[in-house]
């Protein structure tokens, strides 16, 4: 399983928001979690829905980057759970960012906060960090 370094080892302040990714595809989950970590954000990792629902619920992070085609529970399952979470809680739901290869249709019908397709450059995908989490810690010329 693909390990990424905690705060402490960032760098990059006291306490940097957590980004949940989850994505079957390892390379692809390495990818955008070094991505993540570069911008002064702690990626955590999910390779299957149910997983990243259960992290999701338990660990509340900042911001989810969901692929939409997942073993045991698609993206848009998770948006939809953490969704009515938020509905009995009375708590905003974390912005998700839905990524897929080919269903547009079905990705917009997930009603995620942004939705990015495969492939995409990296500073697509580091312009929506800073949309959600606010300006990053590292210029792109950085990483």
């Amino acid at each position: 399983m693909t390990r990424f370094p905690d705060a402490a080892e960032l760098g990059t302040g006291d306490d940097p928001a957590l980004v949940l990714i989850v994505e079957d595809e390892e390379p692809l989950a390495e990818t955008v979690g070094y991505v993540v970590r570069a911008a002064g954000y702690r990626p955590l990792v999910a390779f299957h829905g149910r997983q990243g629902l259960e992290l999701a619920r338990g660990k509340r992070p900042a911001l989810l980057i969901v692929d939409l085609m997942l073993p045991h529970l698609d993206g848009s399952g998770i948006i939809a759970a953490l969704r009515a979470d938020a509905t009995i809680s009375g708590e905003p739901p974390p912005p998700c960012i839905l990524m897929t290869a080919a269903n547009l249709p079905r990705a917009r019908a997930a009603h995620a906060d942004a939705v990015l397709l495969k492939p995409f450059q990296l500073a697509d995908l580091e312009t929506l960090l800073r949309r959600f989490l606010g300006p990053s810690t590292l210029s792109r010329g950085e990483w």
